[in-house]
């Protein structure tokens, strides 16, 4: 098992035996202490208060915020609601207090009039696509509760340094932090890759037999399940479990595809793969179409940052029940990086050369 899974498990059962764990922010720096809503107690908010900024978010879905009425804190499009406690607590500061209205956040049995406004807790929407839609701390939060079986709803709040008490903790203080403490660590980064590894990234939508001047050919329609992309998976002959079948990836290219330009190689080799599959009779063709505007080369600027990712083409080759594969050399964009992708999913990848 890969160490960043193992890292990713353990932090999710910490959080579903009502622990905090330390999720760190590889683009910023900073550190928080994130654990489920629905496993707040007085002794974890104390806890959490004792060593953060006391600025105790709760990370919720937006259907959620609508359901209980949490309505933005200002125009535009920030995430965060305007401040609650529930009804039956003190003054909402203490941390019995502040415990009782997040566990109440992390209820389904809660309803909008239960909550006062403003209060000392702050919900934030969390994107519905959870960190493979932004990777944000309050889409990590909540990623970690609902991986962990505990519900969309998590508090969340800054780690403060101990050596500079007037800024957040960052880097190696974070992880002195959580080995004092006995406390899982995880990044967004790994939480993103776990995510992408274990959960599917492609649905099948439809499929078809059509025939085509490379012989008749088996063509499966797939969509990305979260930008929408829509890709094809072309297969000449038979892609039988265990054989080695000759793959190639091709990124649309509007330009070369359509109109044959030569300002670039795609169309060529595009048909040249086509060419060695029929006269060998098998093969596959991913033919991926990222979500947005059509790439096209020689007249708009390439944005290789909205190209599917290897792990898309993974699980296309999982859906298709392809195992054993002879992998071109000639693909661009990919290399060394789809190698690594797919062998991550169980797939024996074996050079396939241009060649012949």
């Amino acid at each position: 098992m890969k160490t960043t899974d193992v890292r990713v498990r353990r932090a999710v059962t910490a959080i579903a035996a009502g622990q905090p764990v330390v999720l760190t922010d590889g683009t910023a720096g900073d550190g928080f202490l994130v654990f489920a809503a629905a496993a707040a107690t007085a002794s974890l908010l104390h806890f959490t208060v004792r060593h953060t900024s006391g600025y105790v978010r709760v990370a919720l879905p937006a259907d959620e915020s609508a359901r209980l009425q949490l309505p933005p804190m200002c125009h535009g499009d920030s995430p965060d609601c305007v401040s609650v406690d529930v009804r039956g607590t003190g003054t909402g500061i203490s941390a019995a207090d502040r415990a009782k209205t997040i566990a109440a956040l992390g209820s389904a049995a809660t309803v909008a009039s239960d909550l006062r406004r403003p209060g000392h807790v702050l919900p934030v929407q969390a994107g519905a696509d959870g960190v493979l839609g932004r990777r944000g701390a309050a889409e990590a939060a909540s990623d970690l509760a609902w991986l962990a079986g505990r519900g969309r709803a998590a508090g969340l709040c800054e780690i403060v340094s101990r050596r500079n008490p007037v800024l957040v903790a960052r880097g190696g203080e974070l992880i002195e932090f959580a080995v004092e403490h006995g406390l899982a660590v995880v990044s967004i980064s790994e939480l993103v890759a776990y995510r992408r590894r274990t959960e599917p990234q492609v649905i099948r939508l439809a499929e078809a037999v059509l025939p085509t001047w490379a012989g008749n050919s088996r063509v499966i329609g797939f969509r990305d399940v979260h930008d929408g992309g829509e890709h094809l998976a072309v297969i000449i002959g038979a892609a039988d479990a265990g054989v080695p079948v000759p793959l190639h990836v091709h990124v649309e290219c509007l330009t070369g595809d359509v109109f044959g330009s030569k300002a670039c190689r795609c169309s060529g080799e595009l048909n040249s793969a086509l060419n060695r599959m029929s006269a060998q009779g098998s093969g596959v063709v991913l033919y991926l179409r990222p979500a947005g505007s059509p790439r096209a080369c020689g007249l708009f600027a390439r944005d290789d940052a909205g190209d599917p990712t290897a792990e898309a083409v993974a699980w296309m080759l999982r859906d298709l029940g392809v195992y054993a594969l002879k992998l071109a050399d000639d693909m661009p964009g990919f290399g060394l990086v789809l190698f690594g992708a797919i062998r991550e999913h169980g797939v024996d990848a074996q050079p396939w050369a241009a060649a012949g």
